[in-house]
């Protein structure tokens, strides 16, 4: 069979949301939009929630929700990755006899690569779409090495198509933003739900090739929504002498109200916290905390710096500066954040690509690594 008529699909199986693409479009998901969250859970009465409904147990069930999975897939038991996961997550991980790193759940030890598995098996259930004969892409950090890189293409594997392989995540975004023109280095600056990664990306011939790289693996939208949550919780302590950091639950609630504050802040000046609604024991005082656009900024205007000291080391690998840079493309949805993208035209002196959804880049980069045969050489080898 000709490699242009098999049937492909891209993947990006990130930390926080997965996205699937094909023929350069995302797919529809029944009831979720195109972005499931990277979320399974696994309640009491024995089933297993895949996408929005598992996220939303996670404030009272947080043992047997498990998020983020990715962060320690393929990562070594004693390596920083599962110190650093431990510190972050109330979740019971264990040793398989295999090396694998897993979850003890009430459904029983479940690897992160199983995670993964399900996650993107239950996204191509929801968008209707099939995994038989169907050969993948999916997309990994260009600081994975080849152990964890393998767990990725493992867990896609587990869904059921025919052939998986892989293609560094900085080299698909360009990919998507290429797809119409040309340059010679493209920088990525793809700050997700959980990290951030930036990349320099020789694009003046194939293969494609990343000669700078660096991130973080905890530094993304959800450190900006637990920064919001501690300043709501601030102010909250300090106005109604009502402390919402007490409990975990309730500041897990917290966490995912301010969540949603963000997103709206997005596309409105104010947003509001009803604190009565993350904390029902909460005294009548408490109502609502508002927060503006503007205080968001400046609340994580720390992160935001942390991203541009990345850049600047990433940039002295390539021996590059950052005017030297002929386009900048976006990844990631945190690039939403209120006043960043000012900050990234500032430091590159351009404007950033954003003409793509940056929710989609990196499957839609992904999607073409799949169908377009002179890419190949692009990728790991078959899985």
């Amino acid at each position: 069979m000709s490699i242009r008529r098999q049937r492909t699909v891209g993947i990006d199986l990130g930390t926080t949301n997965t996205v699937v693409a094909r023929n350069f479009e995302a797919l529809t998901l029944e009831g979720q939009g195109s972005v499931m969250p990277s979320a399974v859970a696994f309640p009491p009465s024995g089933a297993t929630l895949i996408g929005k409904p598992a996220r939303r147990r996670r404030a009272m069930d947080p043992k047997n929700t498990i998020l983020s999975a990715k962060r320690i897939i393929g990562a070594r038991w004693h390596s920083s990755y599962t110190t650093q996961f431990r510190q972050h997550y109330p979740y019971d991980l264990v040793q398989t006899p295999q090396g694998e790193l897993a979850f003890r759940t009430r459904a029983g030890v479940i690897s992160a690569v199983d995670i993964g598995g399900m996650v993107v098996r239950g996204l191509c259930q929801l968008a209707n779409h099939s995994t038989k004969d169907v050969h993948a892409v999916v997309t990994a950090p260009v600081g994975f090495d080849q152990r964890r890189r393998n767990a990725t293409s493992l867990a896609v594997t587990k869904a059921e198509f025919a052939t998986v392989r892989v293609v560094e995540e900085p080299v698909a975004t360009a990919l998507a933003y290429l797809n119409r023109s040309n340059l010679k280095h493209a920088f990525v600056y793809d700050l997700g739900g959980g990290t951030f990664d930036a990349a320099v990306v020789d694009c003046s011939r194939y293969p494609f090739r990343v000669v700078g790289h660096g991130g973080d693996p905890y530094l993304g939208g959800d450190d900006v929504d637990r920064t919001i949550a501690l300043h709501v919780a601030d102010r909250t302590l300090s106005r109604d002498g009502w402390d919402l950091t007490n409990d975990a639950v309730t500041f897990d609630r917290l966490v995912m109200a301010c969540e949603m504050a963000k997103c709206e802040l997005t596309e409105s000046e104010q947003a509001a916290i009803a604190i009565p609604s993350v904390d029902p024991a909460a005294p009548e005082s408490c109502g609502i905390i508002p927060i503006s656009r503007d205080e968001v900024q400046q609340l994580t205007l720390d992160l935001v710096r942390r991203t541009f000291g990345i850049c600047d080391e990433v940039l002295a690998q390539a021996s590059l500066r950052a005017r030297d840079i002929d386009a900048v493309f976006l990844a990631g949805g945190s690039t939403l954040l209120p006043g960043l993208r000012a900050f990234i035209s500032k430091y590159f002196d351009k404007r950033p690509r954003s003409d793509l959804d940056p929710m989609h880049a990196v499957s839609l980069g992904a999607s073409l690594a799949a169908a377009r045969p002179a890419v190949s050489e692009l990728l790991d080898p078959c899985a």
